[in-house]
């Protein structure tokens, strides 16, 4: 059953609250919730673990070690169409590491990244694509997100994750250049993407 889009009470108000099956396509398709036995709570998920269930839920990890002044590039391109990606992402670094997300970029991806389904029952293929590294182009775009930190001695840990309303609803038909920059020799930095893909409604 999908995310509840329709609570009623359906003939006297001794009868119970049922919800639309919105998964069906009759509206007439009423059910009982259901509830914790213990807590009577009601049994809910939130949008993004739903996105998990249904197959539309991806993910990208990378673990890359990098020397003082020396960049990791990663392009995020979110395709033209209404199937939206809502990103999050966790990054960290064992020195002084900095990130920065730039939206508008005209660069080229080098290396096509495999992008994994949460669900791994699901044959659904993420719209929006991951490479490593960049070539070409005259911009990185505008930088819509900064973090820097770390000591050449101590870990820097840092990251948005989506479920927590700090998600990114990606730009249509748009580049997105996620720059991770080391300040110290031999830097060991991890990156995990996470976004699922939701169709607009207008």
């Amino acid at each position: 059953m999908s995310i509840i889009r329709e609570i009623t009470s359906v003939g006297s108000v001794i009868d119970p609250v049922t919800v639309r099956n919105t998964c069906l396509a009759s509206d007439a398709d009423y059910r009982s919730p259901r509830i914790d036995l213990v807590t009577h709570m009601l049994q809910a998920i939130d949008h993004a673990h739903h996105k998990a269930h249904e197959g539309a839920h991806f993910f990208y990890t990378d673990s890359v070690a990098i020397d003082s002044g020396v960049s990791q590039d990663y392009l995020i391109t979110a395709p033209d169409t209404a199937k939206w990606s809502h990103l999050g992402f966790e990054f960290d670094g064992t020195a002084i590491t900095s990130l920065v997300l730039y939206e508008g970029a005209d660069r080229d991806g080098t290396a096509l990244q495999v992008i994994v389904n949460n669900n791994r029952n699901s044959a659904t293929a993420a719209t929006t694509t991951v490479y490593k590294g960049t070539s070409g182009g005259t911009t990185d775009g505008t930088a819509i997100y900064r973090h820097a930190g770390g000591t050449a001695t101590s870990a820097e840990r840092n990251g948005i994750n989506e479920g927590s309303g700090q998600e990114i609803i990606l730009k249509q038909n748009t580049k997105y250049l996620l720059r991770i920059t080391s300040g110290t020799n031999g830097n060991l930095t991890n990156l995990r993407l996470e976004w699922y893909e939701h169709t607009n409604k207008t």
